[in-house]
């Protein structure tokens, strides 16, 4: 099938053979962000079941990245991704997934963004999560601009570098 332009696909930031390779910008200056710096919120989502509740971190004029993280994953390297991003100026979203399989919880990505009012957004999946953000894709290809699947070993610097060129990459509609 043919990929539309508008998805980029990085598969793995090491390790696997065959995987697009990036070319990391220098690490940001400083520490990342606290969790809970005035930027940074625990908001509940009441229009969508999937994500009950959501980090979210930087402006919200800012361009969407959603971190797909499932039940079992820890937060805090989400957090810390987050924060580096949202040190950028982009708008990050870290949904909190329920327990299902990947096709469900790729429905559940494309609910959440519209139970907050985002018409498309850069995805990011971290293991096991990374297989929802590639069914959320094959599911609405016009909601995500980018998409990256990343190994359980990237870093928080190696995932905010990442997101933040599939972002400068894109082509947005909006």
């Amino acid at each position: 099938m043919n990929e539309t332009r508008r998805l980029f696909l990085l598969s793995a930031l090491t390790g696997l053979a065959g995987t697009a390779s990036l070319a990391f910008a220098p690490a940001l200056a400083g520490a990342a962000l606290p969790l809970h710096s005035a930027t940074d919120a625990l908001r509940a989502v009441a229009a969508s079941q999937s994500a009950r509740s959501y980090h979210a971190a930087g402006p919200e004029e800012g361009r969407p990245i959603v971190l797909a993280r499932s039940h079992s994953q820890d937060i805090e390297r989400y957090a810390n991704a987050a924060s580096l991003l949202a040190a950028q100026g982009y708008h990050v979203l870290v949904p909190a997934l329920r327990d299902a399989d990947p096709a469900e919880l790729g429905k559940d990505l494309i609910a959440f963004i519209d139970s907050v009012h985002i018409p498309e957004a850069v995805f990011v999946g971290i293991g096991q999560s990374g297989q929802a953000v590639r069914a959320a894709a094959d599911l609405r290809r016009s909601r995500v601009v980018g998409l990256l699947q990343v190994e359980d070993s990237a870093t928080p610097q190696q995932i905010a570098d990442a997101a933040a060129t599939l972002v400068r990459q894109g082509k947005w509609r909006t």
